[in-house]
Order: C-alpha cells, then sequence, then structure tokens
C-alpha cells in the first residue's frame, strides 16, 4: 500500500486511535454520569437539555461545516494560493462564530418553550429545569462548533492527531468540574438529583472551554486566525455558506431524528430520556471509532481529488473506505448487540443507576446496533457527494430519511418503546444509503460497488461467526448472573478480546483484503 491509499489509510488510523482514547475517557465521563445522575426525572431533563446543543451542533460543526468549509478552503488554495485560504478560513469562522452568537441568544430567550415541546407529557416542574439546564449548556454550541473549524483546518493540514483529541480534554475536564463542584456541594447540603444535573450542565460549559483552548494554540501556529463579524461580500465565506445551507438538513439528519425521538420518549416512564442518550452514545461510540474516522480522513483526500477530476482516485478512497469501515462496524454491531445485557452492567449499573435501568439500556442498545453499519456507510458515501459539490442531494435523502424516521417510530414506539426509537433511525438510514448510492451512481464516473459488497459479505460471515462465539462464551462465564463488577470486568474483557482476535483470524481466512493487509502489518 502506497500513495494516496497509504496516506488515508495512516490518517485513519491516527484518527481512530485518538477517537478510542476519547471513546475511552467518554466512558469514563458516562460513568461519572451515571453514577451520581442515575435514571430519573432529573437525569432525563440533563438528556433533553444537553442534546440540543450537542445534536445540533451537527448542524453547524462536524459534518456539515466541514464538508462546506474544506472544499471551499481547497478552491481557494487553488486558485489564489495558500495566504487566500487563511484569510478565507479566518473570516468564514469569524462569520460562523457571529451568527452562532446570535443564535444561542435567541436559543436562551425562547428555551422555555421548546423545552416544553421536548418534553411533552412530563410533569412542568420536569420542563421547567430542562429549561434551566438548556440555558446553561447552550452556549457549549458556539464553543464547539468554533472547535470543529478549527479541528478542520488542522486536518486540511495534514494535522489528525490534536483535532480527534478534543474530546478528551473535553471528557476529563467534565469530569473533575463535576467532581470538584459536587465535593462542594456536599459540604452544603447540596445532594439532590437537580442539583447534581445543574453541577453536570455546568461541566459540559467547563468542558467546552478546555478543549477550545486545547486547539487555538495550534490552528493560530499553523497561521489560522478568527477574523470576528460578517464577512458576506467575500466570495469564499458567500460560497461556503451556500454550500452549508443545503447540507445542513443531510449532515443533520440525525439529531433532527434523535430530537423526534427524544420528544416521542416524552410517553414513556421516567427514564426514558437517559436510556436512550445512553444507548445512542455506545452507537455514536462505534460510529466514532470506525467510520467518522475514514470520513474525517478521507473528505480533505476527496476533494482535492475532485478538483483535479481524479474520478478513479476517488472511487478507490471510497471504495477502501466503505469497506474498511464495514470490517470493523459489523463485529462491533453484533458484538454489541450479544453482550449488550453485561457490557450495560459494566458501564452503567452504579451508584443511582440500578438493574432495571441498565437492564433497559440494554435492550435498546440492541435495537441501535441494527441500524449502525447503514448509518456509517452513509456518513462516508454522503462525503462523496460533498466533495464532487453536491449539496441539493443529500438533504433531499436527509428530508425523505426524517419523515420516514417519523412514520417508524409512531408505529414501533408503543411495540417496542425506546427500542422502537433506536429500530427507527437504523432503518431510515438504510433507506437513504440506498438513495445515496443511486444519486452517487450518475455523477461519479466508474462508481461501482461490487468489489465492496462482496468483501462486505466475507465480513458479514465472520462477524456472525464471531457473534454465535460472544453468545456461547456469554453463557459458558455465566454472565447473565449478578456478579460485582471487578467480577463481570474480569470475565467480559477476556471474552471481547477472543472474539475480536477470532473474527480478524476468520476475516482474513475468508480472503478479507483489508483484514490481510492488516494481519501482514502485525506478522500475522
Amino acid at each position: 500500500m502506497s500513495g494516496p491509499e497509504s496516506t488515508l489509510m495512516r490518517s485513519a488510523a491516527v484518527v481512530s486511535f485518538m477517537t478510542l482514547l476519547s471513546r475511552l475517557s467518554g466512558l469514563a465521563q458516562t460513568f461519572f454520569l451515571s453514577h451520581f445522575l442515575g435514571a430519573g426525572a432529573a437525569a432525563d431533563a440533563y438528556a433533553v437539555a444537553f442534546r440540543l446543543p450537542n445534536l445540533l451542533r451537527r448542524f453547524t460543526a462536524e459534518g456539515t461545516m466541514t464538508a462546506a468549509f474544506l472544499p471551499t478552503l481547497a478552491q481557494a488554495e487553488r486558485e489564489e494560493g495558500e495566504a487566500a485560504m487563511r484569510r478565507a478560513a479566518a473570516k468564514f469562522l469569524g462569520t460562523l462564530l457571529t451568527l452562532l452568537v446570535l443564535l444561542v441568544v435567541l436559543g436562551v430567550v425562547f428555551m422555555g418553550p421548546i423545552s416544553t415541546l421536548l418534553t411533552l407529557g412530563r410533569p412542568q416542574a420536569q420542563g421547567a429545569l430542562t429549561a434551566r439546564l438548556a440555558r446553561v449548556m447552550f452556549p457549549y454550541l458556539a464553543l464547539v462548533s468554533l472547535t470543529a473549524g478549527f479541528a478542520g483546518v488542522l486536518n486540511l493540514k495534514g494535522r489528525f492527531a490534536l483535532a480527534s483529541a478534543v474530546s478528551i480534554f473535553w471528557n476529563l475536564a467534565f469530569i473533575a468540574f463535576g467532581w470538584s463542584a459536587l465535593a462542594y456541594g456536599r459540604e452544603r447540603g447540596w445532594t439532590s438529583p437537580e442539583h447534581v444535573a445543574l453541577v453536570c450542565a455546568c461541566a459540559v460549559l467547563a468542558g467546552g472551554l478546555v478543549q477550545l483552548a486545547v486547539l487555538v494554540p495550534a490552528a493560530r501556529a499553523q497561521g489560522f486566525g478568527l477574523a470576528f463579524g460578517l464577512h458576506f461580500r467575500d466570495p469564499y465565506v458567500r460560497s461556503a455558506l451556500r454550500r452549508m445551507g443545503p447540507g445542513m438538513l443531510a449532515a443533520g439528519i440525525y439529531p433532527i431524528n434523535a430530537l423526534i425521538s427524544t420528544m416521542l420518549a416524552s410517553k414513556l416512564p421516567d427514564g426514558a430520556q437517559i436510556v436512550l442518550y445512553n444507548s445512542g452514545m455506545m452507537g455514536e461510540m462505534i460510529l466514532g471509532l470506525f467510520a467518522v474516522n475514514f470520513a474525517t480522513a478521507g473528505l480533505p483526500a476527496l476533494a482535492r481529488l475532485a478538483e483535479a477530476e481524479d474520478y478513479g482516485g476517488m472511487n478507490h478512497n471510497l471504495a477502501r473506505s466503505l469497506g474498511a469501515s464495514a470490517l470493523l462496524v459489523l463485529p462491533a454491531s453484533i458484538g454489541l448487540a450479544v453482550l449488550a445485557r453485561p457490557v450495560c452492567a459494566l458501564l452503567f449499573r452504579t451508584g443511582a443507576y440500578g438493574v432495571a435501568s441498565s437492564d433497559w439500556t440494554a435492550l435498546t442498545l440492541q435495537f441501535q446496533c441494527v441500524g449502525l453499519i447503514f448509518v456509517a456507510a452513509q456518513r462516508i458515501g454522503t462525503q462523496g457527494l460533498y466533495a464532487l459539490k453536491d449539496y441539493r442531494g443529500p438533504a433531499a435523502i436527509a428530508l425523505f430519511s426524517l419523515l420516514l424516521n417519523i412514520g417508524l417510530s409512531l408505529a414501533l414506539l408503543k411495540p417496542l418503546g425506546t427500542g422502537g426509537l433506536a429500530l427507527a433511525n437504523g432503518l431510515a438510514s438504510l433507506a437513504g444509503l440506498a438513495l445515496l448510492v443511486l444519486r452517487l451512481k450518475p455523477r461519479l464516473p466508474g462508481f461501482a460497488l461490487g468489489a465492496t459488497l462482496a468483501d462486505g459479505l466475507k465480513a458479514v460471515l465472520a462477524a456472525a461467526l464471531m457473534g454465535l462465539l460472544a453468545w456461547r462464551g456469554a453463557a459458558w462465564l455465566d454472565l447473565g448472573e449478578p456478579l460485582t463488577r471487578g467480577a463481570l470486568a474480569v470475565r467480559l474483557l477476556p471474552l471481547i478480546a477472543g472474539c475480536g482476535l477470532a473474527y480478524g483470524l476468520l476475516a482474513r481466512l475468508l480472503g478479507h483484503p483489508d483484514a490481510k493487509a492488516l494481519g501482514a502489518r502485525i506478522g500475522l
């Protein structure tokens, strides 16, 4: 493996490693949250309030912004040179921040009716607490969006490690602030669930400040700055904003679906919101480790290949990203579904988060796992359309997926509860993926999925055999029985490692090219 392909895989490996560390620190943050906040009404209020800035950032940060931002910067660099590219970056980020500050102000002012809408069917006091927590956390939207912008310019310069590590600093800052504030509150008798939720809301804001502070010096060292203000006269700013417009719906399909699930979950018993939040976090962990890395590392390369009209290179990069992502997402999804109960017991069954809440989370997670491979493939494939500067297609696909998700959620809510909401999102992503393939085919010369699908079938077979091994191993180790956390960890973690090794060997024996390449690298 050499050239652009090797660069893509190395970049994806860097992002994967840093994302792994980020997810591990995220598990520690989730353990902290579960231990102190539990799964009651206050936890639901926190989960709903946190969804607003955390999911709205998909519109203004991450996929949406970088998908419009990086191709525009690549265009500016090609047309006018590196200095023009840096000026365009500073003006765009300054314009984005100005607009976000206005949005945050409006959000804080109108948070009361917004929270009421999201908590319909719940007591008025819970809606009031949700609004209070959301007002504290909503400025995080501006912080995280600006952080994503600086991360994007670092990715453009090939600096993936620090940009992928910012979540580590957020998680650690959250825990440190939360632990200190709760200790201070205990001395003064502030121990109610409402006080704990407020501390966690403040910790979200503290983490946002820390991760931005970590990233800004690195961006400045690369020559990137920030020109605060509205720079609508700049042609590159206008171009990026125009591209963001339709792309906001496409990249925002997941948060829109999540907000719909949040509204519908208000019709379920207390704890439904935090259960959905925790199961969604586990699904995002898999996507972050094994799909977002390829999407993040691949977009700058795809944008440059599209500018050069190197469609063969684009096809090759997309195929490798999809194949490598499927190789990793499939076993993680099946393994997590099979071992959901002991995994959730290990991660969430602590303090105020009891056995019933843990088992509820595990059941929801099993439904969540069904659609992860479709979400992963859709995220990667959408990057190809963005690189081709097709933003209307993803927006139309997102709108269709949104409407389908609403219908499926309403149909599945009563029989399956939170599991139905999780399953509806995955099924809607499958339909969206099918439409995405149809959209890419006429716009990317030479686009074909034959080899990728053949490799995917090998991964499916290997993952299914691994899932059977995990199921038998869980029964043999009595993982369904009540165990202490230490005893559970001693049994569960070696089983996960053994299943991972077995999957790798099976995939290699079946001839999966990425499994063979990985085995050759580590000397197997």
